[in-house]
Formats: C-alpha cells, sequence, structure tokens
C-alpha cells in the first residue's frame, strides 16, 4: 500500500475524529493522534464492525449519518477494502493487461454507493473520478481522502435509482474509457430493484455505443452475498460484458447449478504496521482474507477471458479429515465447466481465484 494512500488516511482520521479531553494534539505526531482518536472511539468501532460482519440485519441508510460512525469504518473498514480492491485490479490486469490498453486515453471513474471511497484510492489510475453515495458524511470522508491522495475527484450525493443516464455518457467522438467501481454495494441492494435495474441499464448503454468501459465488483466472501454478486456476473455477461476475473470464460457460471457452492477469492496482504495495530486492537489477524471479486470488459476493450482453470474450492477428500493437512480436492472451473481434481503437490496450497498451475 503506497505511503500517500496511508498518510491521506490518518490525516483524514485526525481532521474527523475526537481525542481524549485535554488531550494536546500540537504536542503530538500524526499517528500518536490517530491511535489517540481510535482509543477513544474504540467502543463505537467494535458496534460498527459487529453490524457489518454478524449482524448485517441492522443496516440502515442512517447507520453513517455522524462523523462518528464513519470514523468508526474507516478504522473497522478503510485499509482492507483497499488491499482487496488492489488484489482485484492487480490479478486481473496481470492475466488481460488493461491497463496498458487505457494508457494514454480519457477515463472517467465511477464509484458507485463509494463509501470511503476505498475501490477509487486503490485503482492507480489518472483519470476524472466521480464519487458517488446517498449518505453525506460518508462522501464528505471520501472526498477528503480522494484530495489527500491527490485524484481529481467530483462527489455526488444521490441513491442509485436517481442518477441520470446522462452523467455516464460520452460526448460526440470523443474517446473516453469508463470504469464502474461496486464496492460492497450490490449485496445492498436486495430489496431495491429500481437501484439494480438503474445499474444495469448504465452498463447496457456503454454496449450499444459500442464504448470502452472497465466493470470492478467486491463483495464479502459470505454465501448469502456471493452468490447474488455471481447472478450479477451472468447478467453483466449476458449484456455482452466479458468476464476477466476470475473467470476463465463468460459462459452462465456453472458454481451457481451447485447449490452449496460460491465463488470467491482468496488473498494474502503485506500489512502495514498501522494496519498491524489495528487489527492488534480489534482482535483480528487480516494478513489473509477473502472477497467475491469480478472483472468486467466491454466488447470494446477488446479483451477475451483466457479459458485458464481457476482453482475455485478445496472440498475435503473424506468427511472427518482434515483439509489442512493436504486432504482435500482442487474444485476447478474451466471453459467445460467445474471439475474436481487431487493436488499434486497438497503441502503448496493454490489459493481460491488464482489459476490452477501444478505441474
Amino acid at each position: 500500500m503506497k505511503s500517500d494512500s496511508l498518510t491521506a488516511f490518518i490525516g483524514t482520521v485526525n481532521q474527523l475524529g475526537r481525542t481524549p479531553k485535554g488531550f494536546q494534539r500540537s504536542q503530538e505526531s500524526p499517528q500518536a493522534i490517530f491511535k489517540a482518536i481510535f482509543k477513544a472511539s474504540k467502543r463505537t468501532v467494535l458496534e460498527i464492525w459487529e453490524i457489518y460482519t454478524q449482524r448485517r440485519e441492522d443496516l440502515s441508510r442512517k447507520l453513517m449519518n455522524s462523523k462518528e460512525a464513519v470514523v468508526a469504518y474507516l478504522f473497522g473498514f478503510h485499509l482492507p477494502n483497499m488491499a482487496r480492491a488492489q488484489e482485484l485490479y492487480s490479478r486481473s490486469d496481470s492475466r488481460h493487461d488493461w491497463k496498458a490498453k487505457i494508457k494514454g486515453k480519457k477515463v472517467r471513474v465511477y464509484d458507485i454507493g463509494c463509501g470511503t471511497a476505498a475501490m477509487s484510492l486503490a485503482l492507480g489510475v489518472t483519470a476524472d473520478y466521480f464519487l458517488i453515495d446517498s449518505c453525506g458524511p460518508l462522501l464528505d470522508a471520501a472526498k477528503l481522502l480522494a484530495d489527500a491522495a491527490g485524484l481529481k475527484a467530483k462527489t455526488s450525493r444521490k441513491n442509485i435509482e436517481d442518477l441520470d443516464a446522462k452523467q455516464f455518457t460520452s460526448k460526440e467522438g470523443e474517446q473516453v474509457v469508463h470504469i464502474y467501481l461496486l464496492g460492497y454495494v450490490w449485496n445492498e441492494l436486495v430489496k431495491n430493484a429500481p437501484a439494480r435495474r438503474k445499474l444495469l441499464t448504465l452498463m447496457t448503454n456503454h454496449i450499444k455505443r459500442k464504448e470502452m468501459c472497465l466493470i470492478f465488483v467486491a463483495e464479502p466472501a459470505l454465501e448469502f452475498m456471493s452468490r447474488p454478486a455471481m447472478e450479477l456476473r451472468d447478467k453483466v455477461c449476458a449484456l455482452g460484458y466479458t468476464a476477466l476475473y476470475p473467470c476463465p470464460h463468460s459462459s452462465p457460471c456453472p458454481m451457481l447449478e451447485r447449490p452449496k457452492d460460491w465463488c470467491y477469492t482468496e488473498g494474502t496482504w503485506k500489512q502495514p504496521p498501522l494496519a498491524e495495530w489495528l487489527d492488534d486492537q480489534l482482535d483480528v489477524n487480516r494478513s489473509k482474507y477473502a472477497s467475491t471479486l469480478f472483472a468486467f470488459a466491454s466488447p470494446a476493450m477488446d479483451l477475451d477471458s483466457d479459458n485458464k482453470a481457476i482453482v475455485v474450492g478445496r472440498p475435503v477428500r473424506e468427511a472427518g479429515i482434515d483439509r489442512y493437512k493436504g486432504f482435500f480436492d482442487y474444485l476447478l472451473c474451466d471453459e467445460n465447466g467445474i471439475s474436481k481434481l487431487k493436488p499434486q503437490k497438497p503441502k503448496q496450497v493454490i489459493l481460491r481465484g488464482s489459476i490452477y498451475t501444478e505441474t
């Protein structure tokens, strides 16, 4: 993670958060101020953490309607969300070299339901950024972070269903690459059919206009949120988009035919010391993570699925045997569907979302 992203993160928390009574900011370093704010707001951090990880039925649009809640969210989720987004961009680019396709072109990035703009801040692309969210305090934090990181960003406080399609169009004859970032948004639209339709309409318009467009989706790896994202994947491919990651093809997802399976990516994160400190305070370890991640390209991007076998699961070979001692099979997804394969090197585990590379 780049140092400027961390500096922006610390600065934004320090600007929005409150230190304990009697704490003298003028006499302390930015990191000391950051840690003092965390300790003063730890109770709220833990409450927000529990809602997002264990009590999602308590999520509401009003949850983030205060600076205190936004600061708690920054502490709990911003850095890991950036790390997962970076993994999505890195893995999809290593397989398809999409960054080379957009180099030197005018780029517009639409971070819809942007939250703290973690998806935008991780992208690393020179572009005009449009940060869109219905929550004012979150949007304010996203703007502070973007400005501190040097992103050219505009904000728009709107519900997704109220977005104007004209905002997502190019001028006549203008060559623009349109990039959509949907970070932990689709799972919150389960009961919002107008918003889901609006997103699919925006994506369809780029196909009709034969425009260059990339779409990146990140969702939690939990089954009840991952499978709707897999269904979104099929809808996006049905519109005419090519699946770039993790999928080896753009045909209907074969895992959706298996009611107890769901697709997610596993990764490791070399955490900066500040992130390790936050994990220690929250009593978690996020150096390893799982997240449902997808990337898509419109036909105008001229990128094809690579048809390489991808690891999508590691089921135990026999009930009662510990998979972590090597007693597992790989579930592989390729153009022929799902297959099972006994690992040749069971002690060298290939992570989900990775190309199967055993020889």
